[in-house]
């Protein structure tokens, strides 16, 4: 039997329209991230074809291939910074037949899908004083889009990320106080995400750490580099002239009203013991100011020294550029009184300015020399950037004298070198009271008697002397302790603090008498090998992680320690502290490296130079410590492979 052509197609023709159409998805990818809601497909077989995507009108996607469709499926508006699973359906049907297929993706309505987080401090901690906070951002940009790397929009400022495959990380340098971090991401079409962290930090060498927040607050800007005294002592004002001031019933010399903006430091000290209330003073002259106004043994700040009596903050314009020269005055610099009658201390603050070349008056009895060659202090001290340079004392404390037992100080980021006492303390004598030293180097001093760089007496507190990041270099003492000496029950607690190069006759580092004795931890004892004194009654406390030239300080290891060998110590230098100390850096090969918080205190979490450790803190078996691998931190005050920003 013949077949027509016509009978053919009858046979074929109906097979053909009844075939389903066949659906593929060819774009996104299933479970894959996508910040389009565009979405492609190929659709084969049928005739006369309608395409639907979640029931949106599909339209042929390219002319040249009309069976690739796609469309913009509407989809519901998603946390921008939480990325969400979506699914689209993508049907096709004809006259008598339909296809389908359906693919299931990550959506985040335009915005690039972003995690980030601060890893480190963490945000929880409010006691954490860490100078950075390193942030990881997790995502699937440089995936999908790789012209487009995420930035971190910081104070203002851009910071470029380095991507790795699905991370990146930064770290960003923070302010003392409140920091916000705004976190920006863009794509090629220009779609924004941002995300947002607060995060509070004290900077050790940023923050004043005493605010003055009375109500009766007063500044006052002094603007001459003289020593004039105050004009009038019955006002709050601080002016200065080098007449004097006509009688107002004298017809031929009209009132004269002094100008009130020139101002020198000394009538501004005079002005803020006259006002009731707290005080502070700008250095905003330009210059060294030299003090020549003699006149030792008066205690209003008239003459001689500086006498501060109501509480005060002076603030300079940096430690290199606002010096308070005490060569030509023939006294100390400056004498903080307690208060009569009151028993709160008067406290002073001084922050970013070098006071230099104070010398107590020489007295007629040797028996009763005073002590404290640049500032005497009976009160409350707080110190920051500050340095105390050329100091001499016929009693003790070259540069500082610390006396009466209600009497604390705190001092941070200070340098105190080349000062002298006849008697204890060449640079800081602490008489019953307490100092906390934090980020700060002592070098190049020397006393007559005992404590090269600190002498301390007890008082009934547990800790009369607190080091942290504290380099002790070059001191000397005649008798003991080169760099330390705890006499009188005094007690220390030390951690990451470097001795280097100081000298005594007993104890090129550490003397001890009368039970004093010293806590320390991740610290270099780097002296001669007789660094603390053999006749001092167990001088040493040590709570692992030391590194001690010799074995006279730490005659039975603690967990950490390494004792007889040479922690490779590198000179005295900036090592590129913005406002920090000089420190000794470790030379490689130092057995200091990477061996902090392998005892039981944790490392710092910054170094001396406001730089945050490689692997902050760390103890094994500190309380609340997270136990981590090696690398730990280093012993010492300075962190070696930590580079500051520029």
């Amino acid at each position: 039997m013949r077949w027509s052509l016509c009978a053919l197609l009858l046979l074929v023709c109906p097979a053909i329209a009844v075939a389903d159409p066949s659906v593929t998805i060819t774009s996104p990818a299933s479970g894959a991230f996508t910040n389009s809601n565009l979405v492609r497909a190929t659709v084969t077989g049928g005739v006369g074809l309608t395409v639907t995507m979640n029931g949106v009108t599909a339209m042929v996607d390219d002319p040249n291939h009309p069976d690739s469709f796609s469309a913009l499926v509407a989809l519901a508006t998603q946390d921008p910074l939480i990325s969400s699973n979506s699914t689209v359906i993508v049907a096709a049907t004809d006259d008598v037949g339909s296809g389908s297929a359906s693919v299931t993706f990550t959506f985040d309505d335009h915005v690039p899908d972003v995690v980030a987080e601060i890893t480190s401090p963490p945000l929880a901690d409010p006691n954490a004083t860490t100078g950075f906070a390193s942030l990881r951002i997790v995502g699937g940009m440089t995936d999908n889009d790789p012209n487009a790397a995420p930035v971190l929009r910081v104070r203002g400022s851009l910071r470029a990320l380095t991507p790795s495959a699905d991370a990146f990380n930064q770290r960003i340098q923070l302010a003392s106080g409140a920091n916000t971090i705004l976190l920006k991401t863009t794509d090629r079409a220009g779609n924004v995400g941002s995300k947002e962290f607060q995060i509070t930090r004290t900077i050790v060498c940023q923050d004043p750490n005493f605010p003055i927040s009375s109500t009766t607050f007063a500044t006052y800007s002094v603007d001459r580099n003289d020593d004039l005294p105050d004009a009038d002592l019955n006002d709050d004002v601080c002016d200065v002239r080098t007449d004097l001031r006509p009688d107002p019933a004298d017809p031929n010399h009209p009132p004269f009203t002094p100008p009130r903006e020139k101002c020198t430091l000394r009538a501004a000290i005079q002005t803020a013991n006259h006002h009731l209330g707290d005080d502070q003073i700008l250095l905003n002259n330009n210059g060294v100011i030299v003090l020549r106004h003699q006149g030792a043994g008066e205690d209003a700040a008239v003459t001689g020294d500086l006498d501060v009596t109501e509480n005060l903050r002076i603030v300079g314009n940096g430690r290199d550029t606002a010096i308070i020269d005490g060569s030509k005055l023939g006294d100390r610099v400056f004498d903080v009184h307690p208060k009569l009658g009151d028993p709160n201390e008067v406290h002073l603050q001084l922050l970013h300015l070098t006071v230099e070349n104070g010398r107590t008056p020489k007295p007629a009895d040797p028996n009763d020399a005073e002590g404290g060659g640049c500032l005497r202090v009976q009160g409350d001290l707080r110190t920051n950037s500050v340095a105390f340079l050329g100091c001499k004392s016929d009693g003790s404390g070259g540069a500082v004298l610390l006396e009466d037992a209600n009497t604390t100080a705190n001092m941070t980021c200070s340098i105190v070198a080349r000062s002298q006492s006849k008697k204890d303390g060449g640079a800081i004598a602490v008489d019953e009271a307490q100092l906390t030293l934090r980020n700060s180097t002592l070098a190049l001093n020397s006393a007559g008697r005992r404590g090269g760089a600190i002498s301390a007496l007890g008082s009934a507190d547990p800790n009369d002397v607190v080091l942290t990041n504290v380099t002790m270099s070059q001191n000397k003492a005649k008798l003991a302790g080169g760099a330390l000496d705890l006499g009188a029950g005094a007690t220390a607690a030390i951690n990451n603090c470097t001795f280097a190069n100081n000298g005594a006759k007993a104890g090129s580092t550490l003397s001890t008498t009368d039970d004093g004795q010293a806590t320390i931890s991740n610290s270099i004892l780097g002296d001669a090998k007789l660094a603390c004194d053999p006749n001092s009654p167990e001088p040493v406390d040590s709570m692992g992680a030391n590194v001690d030239r010799g074995i006279t300080c730490i005659p039975v290891p603690a967990a950490g320690d390494q004792t007889n060998v040479d922690p490779k110590l590198d000179k005295l230098a900036t090592n590129k502290a913005s406002n920090g100390p000089p420190t000794q850096g470790l030379k490689i090969g130092s057995p200091a490296i990477d061996q902090g918080g392998t005892g039981l205190v944790a490392c710092e979490p910054l170094d001396a130079r406001d730089v945050e450790r490689g692997d902050w803190p760390h103890a094994d078996n500190a309380p609340g410590s997270e136990t981590k691998s090696p690398p730990f931190c280093d012993v010492g005050a300075l962190e070696l492979f930590v580079t500051p920003p520029d």
